[in-house]
């Protein structure tokens, strides 16, 4: 998942990666390529001009989180149960109160969305017993990926209330679906390709919207 410069600068190693941002901006002013850029310092410019670093993705496998859902089925879950690493919870400390909601429904599939009035994400799944369509680990980064962009100023992402293609296209849904994209990438995979390389929208279509 992409991170900004608020949320480096609470990480553990905050002073390595701010002198690593610090380079990329030198090495961008110089004429440097992006991809050579992202290459030497893991950082690169969003498609609204922002700087964002790709950082581990956080969350336990989906057989982990899928099991732990379906036995406390009807229970607020803590964000931090989901995780294999809590270190985004240091970065944007308001995360600390996310809560993971579930909820059956009959139409199946794997759903997701944030309640703001609960702080808490709320992940619909077929029936109790029925596998899960869509991994719930990527519903999971999405709208974590929508939180941060939130806390960072980054572009947003919306709902389909002014039509399906225009949210399609909007900067804060193509990086959300971005994450989810890169999450099958090795680390190396990572740094080599910058979020244009996979994103399903180029940046000349994409909606801004901050």
């Amino acid at each position: 998942m992409y991170l900004g410069e608020k949320g480096i600068a609470n990480t553990e190693n905050a002073e390595v990666l701010k002198a690593a941002l610090h380079t990329a901006k030198q090495e961008m002013r110089m004429g440097t390529t992006m991809s050579c850029i992202k290459m030497r310092t893991g950082w690169e410019l969003g498609v609204e001009g922002l700087w964002k670093f790709e950082y581990p993705d956080p969350f336990h496998p989906n057989a982990v989180i899928e099991d732990h859902v379906k036995r406390h089925y009807g229970e607020p879950i803590n964000i931090a149960l989901c995780m294999a690493d809590t270190s985004l919870l240091s970065a944007y400390p308001a995360f600390n109160r996310l809560r993971l909601f579930s909820s059956y429904t009959s139409r199946g599939g794997t759903l997701g969305y944030f309640d703001p009035i609960n702080y808490g994400m709320v992940v619909t799944i077929g029936t109790p017993n029925a596998p899960f369509d869509q991994q719930i680990e990527g519903v999971l980064l999405h709208e974590v990926q929508h939180l941060i962009q939130e806390a960072e100023g980054f572009a947003k992402g919306g709902n389909t209330s002014q039509g399906y293609s225009r949210y399609l296209r909007l900067a804060g849904e193509v990086e959300a679906r971005n994450v989810v994209i890169r999450h099958s990438l090795s680390i190396e995979n990572r740094r080599a390709k910058l979020r244009s390389d996979t994103q399903d929208v180029p940046d000349e279509r994409q909606i801004i919207v901050r």
